[in-house]
């Protein structure tokens, strides 16, 4: 089950990605392979449940930005239905125009193939040892 859970994973970050290019970053949380009212979350930010509190909550996180993209960079499977995506996040601010450029983590979390629940961390070190690995 463990490479499968990263095949969907993977699915997941290619419809969604698909899906931002559209313009509907919720795109890939129409799909069976994710549970109605998953949950994501990361710090500092309030949980979003759902499609909708997802797209609520990736507006909110690229409102300020210009040129936002990510980048998946290596899937891992953390075994116990978990999969760790390593990925790099860039954007300039609208109003500054800095650069700004992020590694994050993010530990998904399956049940029955299914996507419930995915946790970002603010560096990619703290998701893997959140999952119990190390780099």
């Amino acid at each position: 089950m463990s490479q499968e859970n990263v095949e969907i994973v993977r699915r997941v970050y290619e419809e969604w990605s698909a899906g931002v290019e559209r313009g509907d970053p919720g795109a890939a949380f129409g799909m069976e392979t994710v549970a109605d009212d998953f949950e994501f979350t990361i710090e500092g930010f309030h949980p979003a449940r759902g499609r909708e509190g997802y797209v609520e909550w990736f507006r909110t996180w690229t409102a300020e930005c210009e040129d936002w993209s990510l980048q998946l960079e290596r899937l891992i499977d953390a075994g116990h239905d978990r999969v760790v995506a390593l990925t790099y996040q860039s954007a300039t601010g609208k109003s500054s125009g800095a650069p700004v450029e992020l590694n994050l983590g993010t530990v998904w979390e399956l049940k029955d193939g299914r996507v419930v629940r995915m946790r970002t961390y603010r560096s990619q070190a703290e998701a893997l040892e959140a999952a119990g690995l190390e780099e």
